[in-house]
């Protein structure tokens, strides 16, 4: 095949970890089957080759639903600050993926962050595709995500 303009690579662009607090909220059944999660971030680091900073405490929460077919949909809204003093939004969505039954594998976090930034150094990030996977840890609680560029 001749290379081509719309051929895509990933190249890593930084790496997020989000500590939890321990006032998690689940409720439900929603509409149609179903419950509603609630865990907010207190905190948490940034770290990479294009990006490096702080997520901002008690900013954001993950806000998981898990459907009645037991998929659990991520959708997560934090503030980030940049080392420069940049704030950016990140508004992660995407999927938890659980091994089929006797696969070795932990769960793991499929996702398409989005992001708003100011103009300036970080506005790179608007106008990105981004992808990312991760995972949940305990001990402390939290989620380490690594995120890649489509370039």
């Amino acid at each position: 095949m001749t290379p081509s303009p719309a051929d895509c690579r990933l190249e890593h662009v930084f790496d997020i970890e989000v500590l939890f607090g321990a006032d998690r909220v689940i409720f439900g059944p929603l509409p149609g089957g179903g419950n509603q999660g609630y865990t907010p971030a207190i905190g948490g680091t940034i770290s990479g080759p294009r990006l490096s900073g702080t997520v901002v405490p008690h900013s954001g929460a993950d806000y998981a639903t898990v459907r009645a077919d037991g998929t659990i949909e991520l959708n997560a809204h934090y503030l980030l600050q940049a080392d420069d003093g940049t704030t950016i939004y990140i508004q992660n969505k995407g999927y938890l993926v659980r091994p089929l039954p006797g696969e070795p594998q932990p769960s793991y976090f499929r996702l398409t962050p989005y992001f708003r930034v100011p103009e300036g150094p970080h506005d790179w990030l608007s106008r990105t595709v981004i992808v990312g996977g991760g995972e949940r840890r305990t001990d402390p609680d939290r989620s380490l995500f690594r995120y890649y560029a489509l370039v």
